[in-house]
């Protein structure tokens, strides 16, 4: 009898160890669903942003490590007159990765250089901040979603709340922050449409120079339908915001500057009276019985390039710009990486 309690007390704490081993991991997957932190209740503007910046960082240094990995093995790859099958079955899978085709190994280590390289913090931290509004939009709580990545397969992801009639895009939704970071990575270093970013970070490659966030953040043309405006505000954000970077006394940010803005000088003559002679050339004059009156109904415009100035064209983007002053931008229009 003593036995059958015994076995019975066993089973039931079995079955509660159970239940409570159960509610236990639906706790940890719900602290895992919602581990990104409440941004919007940070009043303070650099406190808000060295928390936003602070969650990305460890993401970023993973992604970065794998990045850097993978190119370490295609360098060393590139050194080796043969590869052994293991290595070519490994460098098949990233070709597949990376969507490149080649007749030969050298060919496609070749290319896959170009697309499998660093992409500077300062770029990475400055195109989420925009994209979510710091870390606040529905997209980067609900699904780790901080790129404004879409995909195309029907739960997907999240379906936008003011989606256009007919559209059947979601917007991206993932397990952690670094599977964002990692997809965000990936569309950028194999998508035609940042062609031109991974063109000019193999060129800084070529001439031995620094990876420049300033200068990479050209190859965004297509990441917005603001096109040009987007670039010159993920630059303006880039050059506020220095304080917050880890190589911020190293990083030349010449191309993030501000342009000089257009001097105008405003002439306000009502009318401009010619002299009753007015000559020509050598000896030959005009005679004018009377005085020539030109009227001006408008006032006159002219514009002078500052001295020292490389640009004259005025700038539409504000040099101190606000982190409340931005909000999260239309999600790119593409498939992410699986």
């Amino acid at each position: 009898m003593q036995k059958k309690i015994t076995a019975l007390i066993l089973i039931a704490g079995l079955g509660l160890f159970g239940l409570y081993t159960s509610l236990q991991s639906d706790d940890i997957a719900d602290v895992e669903k919602s581990d990104v932190p409440d941004f919007a209740a940070i009043s303070d503007v650099n406190a808000k942003k060295t928390a936003f910046f602070d969650y990305l960082q460890p993401a970023f240094d993973v992604v970065t490590a794998e990045v850097l990995a993978e190119r370490a093995l295609l360098t060393t790859w590139q050194t080796k007159a043969e590869l052994t099958i293991d290595e070519q079955t490994h460098l098949q899978a990233m070709a597949d990765m990376y969507k490149v085709t080649a007749d030969t190994d050298q060919q496609v280590i070749t290319t896959l250089l170009v697309q499998v390289d660093v992409i500077p913090e300062e770029l990475v931290f400055s195109q989420s901040a925009n994209e979510t509004g710091w870390g606040t939009s529905r997209f980067a709580k609900e699904g780790h979603n901080f790129f404004g990545q879409w995909c195309f397969s029907k739960g997907c992801g999240i379906v936008p709340n003011q989606r256009d009639q007919g559209a059947v895009h979601e917007v991206a939704s993932f397990d952690s922050i670094t599977a964002s970071v990692r997809s965000y990575f990936r569309n950028i270093n194999r998508n035609q449409s940042y062609l031109p970013l991974r063109d000019i970070r193999s060129e800084l490659r070529m001439n031995d120079e620094s990876i420049n966030a300033c200068a990479l953040a050209a190859g965004l043309i297509n990441y917005s339908e603001r096109k040009e405006a987007y670039i010159d505000e993920i630059r303006a954000m880039i050059r506020h915001n220095r304080q917050f970077w880890r190589h911020n006394t190293t990083t030349n940010y010449a191309l993030c500057a501000a342009p000089e803005p257009v001097i105008t000088e405003i002439v306000d003559e009502d009318a401009i009276e010619l002299p009753e002679v007015i000559t020509l050339t050598g000896d030959a004059v005009v005679e004018v019985n009377e005085p020539i009156l030109v009227e001006v109904k408008n006032t006159t415009l002219v514009e002078t390039k500052k001295s020292g100035s490389t640009k004259v064209e005025p700038s539409n983007i504000i040099s101190n710009i606000e982190d409340d002053a931005v909000t999260p931008e239309k999600p790119v229009k593409m498939a992410i990486a699986e």
